[in-house]
């Protein structure tokens, strides 16, 4: 009898020690690639094109909270992101660059104002999209950037896992992880890898106040550019 509990403490133990060397690989893979990240060469975009899409705009406010509206700093995010792209040799098509909208009247309105920009994001030759947007829910403890994608190509969730570890520090410990979501309609309706970014949660006073800051925006924008770059030069294609 003794023997076999000391036989299944050791059994324990050792599966214990085991899970925790799984995590701490993990943990380090993790670090590895945010280090990598942060400190990726940006030439890499040179002659790459990416299409950005601000979400929502002109008749759509999407979310307003604590006076800010989600289609202006998506607008401002996407700006600075295509500054910085171009900056760096990358082509970038925008599915707006003003306060506009492609409603059309009636039945079906939103819809086909998502369906005009799945169709300017497939006639761009890009290499890859990134819709830009930030998220709404009640409550205080609802923070952090986080990147959505769709299953049907395997590069969407690479690059979305990619382009969260970049998003790490939006804000500050943020633990969200990329999500799949395969009811998007532009996710699932574009022919191109890309992802689905939400840039914080504007329903978050506290958040709000960054994502309305133009340093903030300049910082996560430079961030997703950096995501994109190393999924260029390490995934892209493969």
């Amino acid at each position: 009898m003794w023997l076999l509990t000391v036989r299944r403490q050791s059994i324990f133990m050792a599966a214990m020690f085991s899970i925790a060397v799984v995590v701490l690989n993990l943990l380090t893979f993790r670090y590895l690639v945010t280090n990598d990240i942060e400190h990726t060469d940006l030439s890499v975009l040179q002659g790459k094109c990416i299409a950005i899409d601000p979400g929502h705009g002109g008749i759509d406010e999407g979310a307003s909270w604590h006076g800010n509206q989600e289609k202006a700093i998506n607008l401002a995010i996407a700006a600075e992101l295509a500054a910085v792209l171009k900056t760096n040799g990358a082509n970038v098509v925008l599915t707006r660059d003003s306060d506009v909208d492609y409603y059309t009247r009636g039945k079906g309105g939103k819809r086909n104002d998502l369906l005009k920009r799945v169709e300017a994001i497939n006639q761009s030759g890009a290499n890859v999209y990134v819709s830009i947007h930030c998220n709404a829910i009640k409550g205080a403890r609802w923070s952090g950037a986080q990147v959505f994608y769709n299953p049907k190509l395997e590069e969407n969730k690479v690059l979305a896992e990619i382009m969260q570890q970049a998003l790490k520090s939006y804000p500050p410990g943020n633990k969200r992880q990329a999500k799949q979501d395969s009811g998007l309609l532009l996710l699932k309706s574009v022919n191109m890898p890309g992802v689905l970014v939400e840039a914080g949660f504007i329903s978050n006073k506290e958040e709000a106040v960054k994502l309305a800051d133009s340093a903030y925006q300049q910082a996560l924008a430079l961030s997703i550019a950096k995501g994109l770059a190393y999924h260029f030069n390490h995934n892209a294609g493969r």
